[in-house]
């Protein structure tokens, strides 16, 4: 669903002219490439925090990012979501990974012309998906099977929830049901350009025409001023008294 407090910051900072779509950015803009694991999406999150803190302008996400982890990803969305400052996500190549599954959480997405969206399974940060014994070559015995323990088991369990989880808050972000989603995640992923993406709905527009803009430095000024009080120090009396 749309994001209310994007609509008026929108209209200051995109411009649609004819069939070009202006794109204006700012000094708030934050780059978003390499792997989004838990710690990038920490100090990623940590970024976005502040900027939100000096304004409410719109924020914008430089996304080129090819890898990461559904932990990261969801640490990320979940602070967009807590922000009053709108976030842009601005796809700026064909991404795949955590690149692709990050923009969808933003408020608006906007597509490069040349860029596009790959949604793949993502990597359970922590615990690897577990792999199918192989099979035995012919004359060969089949391998014993090891059973997990305990630990391990829960921890495949929780990977499980998590990922159901994150794939099917995914899903309703592409507009698509949670079977769809994960039958398309079944068959090696979900490949979508960027015209694609705005005749989907999951991207508002394609960008045509880039501009910069260096927004004015606010200061604050900050006085402090210190009392000096002067301290009486009051003996007890009595034959105790030291």
């Amino acid at each position: 669903m749309p994001n209310l407090r994007f609509v008026a910051a929108l209209a200051l900072t995109v411009a649609l002219s004819g069939q070009a779509f202006a794109l204006e950015l700012t000094d708030r803009s934050v780059d978003v490439a390499g792997r989004l694991d838990v710690k990038a999406a920490a100090a990623l999150s940590d970024k976005l925090l502040k900027l939100d803190v000096d304004s409410d302008r719109p924020i914008y996400l430089m996304i080129t990012a090819t890898d990461g982890t559904a932990q990261g990803v969801s640490i990320v969305a979940d602070t967009i979501r807590s922000l009053k400052s709108p976030v842009v996500g601005v796809v700026m190549t064909q991404v795949y990974d955590a690149g692709a599954a990050l923009a969808p959480f933003t408020d608006r997405v906007l597509m490069f012309p040349s860029s596009g969206l790959v949604f793949t399974e993502l990597e359970y940060e922590g615990v690897k998906k577990p792999e199918p014994p192989p099979e035995p070559k012919p004359g060969e015995t089949a391998p014993k099977f090891k059973a997990p323990t305990a630990t391990e088991a829960m921890l495949q369990k929780a990977r499980e929830q998590f990922l159901e989880r994150f794939d099917a808050r995914l899903a309703k972000r592409l507009n698509m049901k949670a079977e769809a989603y994960k039958a398309a995640l079944d068959g090696g992923g979900l490949m979508v350009s960027a015209d694609e993406a705005v005749a989907k709905k999951i991207a508002h527009a394609v960008v045509d025409q880039l501009s910069f803009t260096q927004l004015p430095t606010v200061k604050t000024e900050v006085k402090v001023v210190t009392t000096r009080k002067d301290t009486k120090i009051v003996k007890p009396e009595g034959d105790d008294a030291k």
